[in-house]
């Protein structure tokens, strides 16, 4: 194979994503080492490491050390594209405007698609924060933030969009410090589980429009919450 002196590292990288994409490399298959590469583009084996590297960094190939190199499933091709992301607080309206427009998806496809399990395990997630918000011994905020992670990742399991959930993974864990912080703002815990429960409802009632305004006010709250007090 004939490459262009200029970028040559991003040319082989491109090509050996094209036979990626092009299925001639299958996920969690072993592809040629650095020299017999090489041979068969034609180019030298620094040329191929490289290559190799810019793969590893978007997530197309895993490097695993004394073994080889791999290429990677779709689910870890999108946390690498996710986790690049660092949200300061400079980020924080980009990111929960991005946010708010995937939950709003998120919710309407689990009218549309989510199984009568998946319902049943939302409304133990709800039942008990709300047990725990209303309760009369002390809070156990931890519970409440892994409580409040599962049920967003719950609505995103009952999607069965396999791209969103792998996104919604990532984007909920950049905020895993500021959710346990801003758990244990005042007020804050009855108000997010109440904001639950509301969305529950709806999506029980299928009402998609409902759904979708109860969760955009959700995430417009927790946002607000975050901002206010300087969580990021």
């Amino acid at each position: 194979m004939e490459f262009n002196r200029k970028g040559i590292s991003e040319q082989v990288a491109d090509s050996i994503k094209k036979k990626i994409q092009a299925g001639e490399y299958k996920a969690g298959e072993r592809i040629p080492g650095e020299r017999d590469m090489g041979m068969e583009l034609s180019v030298s084996r620094n040329t191929v490491r490289e290559a190799y590297k810019i793969l590893e960094a978007y997530g197309y190939l895993q490097v695993k050390h004394g073994t080889g190199v791999f290429v990677a499933s779709p689910e870890h091709q999108i946390k690498k594209m996710t986790e690049a992301f660092f949200v300061s607080s400079e980020q924080i309206k980009d990111f929960f405007s991005v946010r708010k427009i995937l939950e709003e998806w998120t919710v309407k496809w689990a009218i549309e698609n989510a199984s009568d399990d998946q319902l049943l395990e939302l409304e133990q997630i709800v039942h008990e924060a709300n047990g725990i918000v209303k309760g009369t011994g002390e809070v156990d905020y931890k519970r409440l933030a892994e409580l409040d992670h599962k049920f967003h990742m719950t609505l995103a399991n009952s999607s069965h969009n396999v791209v969103l959930i792998g996104i919604m993974n990532y984007l909920i864990d950049l905020l895993s410090e500021s959710r346990n912080k801003s758990i244990q703002i005042p007020g804050r815990a009855l108000q997010s589980v109440q904001e639950h429960t509301e969305i529950l409802e709806a999506i029980k009632q299928r009402n998609p429009d409902l759904a979708q305004k109860c969760m955009r006010d959700h995430i417009e709250s927790v946002e607000r919450s975050i901002t206010a007090n300087a969580l990021m």
